[in-house]
């Protein structure tokens, strides 16, 4: 039977010192290294790795010739005796000391420059640039509960939010009140709490839609009837001035009983596309319309008329190098089972891509995980020529499939006369709310917010009593993240501040 490779061991080892192997006999100095002493221990200090600072194993396991050749000792030196602060500690960075404070969060000044803050809430390590503290490692945020936060009463019911900033002003929300008088209002965030900041004169308001054109900042609102019985219905757009600090009246559009408007731009030109509901006669099947900005005149133009059945909301997205703008279709005069339809911009226009069997729809709602695509409709309510209306449907989640190039079904969720979804992420997880406006008796219900987990697809996790509620909007602020909703059968719209640990 052979011998082992390890039959002779290692054993004439002696004590050897090894700073005598790497520094220089006649007392010069070696670049990367210095010899310090603290309290009457003394060492060396090593700076950067250097092949002045080594020497072969060899000279140390003599009888080792399988021995790799090259190996590393380290050692830990230094245990500050310093009394400190009980929420401070001491790092040693390469040759600085720095500071690290726990608990709340400090001051950060020129005084505080170079420091560090472990925030043990959030299980985060930040560092102070003189001014803001910067996120250096932190444990993701989760969502822990929803909090009843702001209770905002408003002069009418509202149907629509829409939440935007204007840089150096603020955040601010548009409020679509049904009421004609006073009109809408909009609301700026001040100090935690939306406040009101102006009134608009509106006409059953549906819904507002903030964007942006070069240096005009612009807000769309969609009236669904005309000033008095007969006359035209006009949906406005509004600018943004900076000298008087309040939108005022920009260009005006004629719009049928519009429900919704849509801006996205196309290579560089922007384009605006309103949700036309039914003409004055009650006639659901009439063309929506998508507006071009003209850059001469500055104005918007028709630019392309597209035929939709009872309109309520357009939803434009991106995905890679293809442009898209869904329609939910909720009623074509006879039923409310009816195609949606989804539209891809080809040659100048947007061309059916593919439609999808709705019930009512009222929402379009795109979002990305990962680089999966979903795009999750409303449903409202089922209502045919013969039998009574239903309520309690589902609405439904598709996924784009690459292989077909379709959208295809991916979740039902059971919903009462859904109005709304609103998808938000908080950390790494994502979620859905939807709102919840009638089950067939009453308008008290539970709107629902469903977490993504995977191959189980968004499940129910929190449960938010809601009356008529018309629309969800997730925001962020210097306080926090919070849920807003507005309500279509009461002068009360809230906002929930989402606890996060």
């Amino acid at each position: 039977m052979g011998s082992s490779i390890f039959s002779s061991p290692s054993s004439d080892l002696h004590p050897m010192d090894l700073l005598s192997r790497i520094l220089p006999r006649n007392g010069e100095a070696l670049a990367g290294v210095r010899m310090v002493q603290e309290g009457g221990a003394r060492g060396v200090q090593f700076f950067s790795p250097a092949q002045a600072l080594t020497f072969p194993s060899s000279q140390l396991f003599i009888n080792c010739p399988l021995f790799p050749a090259e190996f590393s000792i380290v050692a830990t030196v230094k245990v500050p005796e310093t009394r400190m602060k009980r929420n401070e500690y001491l790092f040693t960075v390469v040759k600085e000391d720095v500071h690290v404070t726990l608990g709340s969060k400090p001051a950060c000044t020129v005084a505080e420059l170079g420091q560090l803050w472990f925030d043990t809430l959030k299980r985060g390590l930040f560092l102070c640039d003189g001014a803001y503290w910067h996120s250096m490692l932190q444990e993701k945020d989760r969502l822990d509960y929803v909090d009843d936060y702001q209770d905002l009463y408003t002069t009418s019911e509202t149907l629509d939010i829409e939440l935007f900033q204007i840089p150096s002003v603020g955040l601010f929300a548009a409020m679509a009140h049904r009421a004609n008088k006073p009109g809408s209002a909009i609301y700026r965030w001040n100090q935690g709490h939306f406040q009101l900041y102006q009134n608009i004169s509106t006409f059953k308001a549906q819904a507002w839609k903030q964007f942006t054109i070069g240096r005009k900042m612009l807000l769309a609102v969609s009236n669904s009837v005309g000033p008095v019985d007969g006359e035209r219905e006009l949906s406005v757009i509004y600018r943004w001035s900076n000298k008087r600090l309040k939108f005022v009246r920009y260009q005006t559009l004629e719009t049928h009983s519009a429900r919704d408007w849509e801006s996205f731009h196309i290579n560089n030109e922007a384009f605006l596309a309103v949700a036309n509901h039914r003409t004055e006669n009650g006639n659901h099947n009439i063309d929506s319309v998508v507006y071009k900005w003209n850059p001469g005149t500055k104005t918007f133009e028709v630019n392309q008329t597209i035929s939709t059945s009872g309109a309520y909301d357009w939803e434009f997205f991106t995905i890679g190098p293809y442009h898209f703008l869904a329609v939910a279709n909720a009623f074509d005069g006879n039923s409310t089972q009816t195609d949606s339809s989804v539209y891809i911009w080809l040659g100048g226009a947007f061309q059916l891509f593919q439609t999808i069997r709705t019930f009512g729809a009222t929402d379009w709602e795109m979002f990305q995980i990962g680089n999966r695509v979903f795009l999750a409709v409303a449903n409202g309510h089922m209502l045919c020529e013969r039998g009574p209306s239903l309520y309690t449907i589902n609405s439904t989640i598709y996924e784009l499939d690459v292989t077909t190039k379709m959208f295809l079904k991916f979740q039902d969720i059971v919903t009462y006369s859904a109005v709304d979804w609103e998808f938000f992420s908080v950390g790494d997880e994502h979620f859905l709310v939807v709102a919840n406006s009638y089950d067939g008796s009453s308008y008290s219900l539970n709107s629902v917010i469903y977490r993504w987990q995977g191959y189980e697809g968004f499940v129910p996790v929190h449960r938010l009593p809601t009356i008529g509620c018309s629309d969800w909007e997730f925001f962020t602020s210097a306080e926090g993240s919070y849920l807003m909703y507005s309500s279509a059968k009461a002068p009360l719209s809230k906002v929930f501040k989402l606890r996060i640990q």
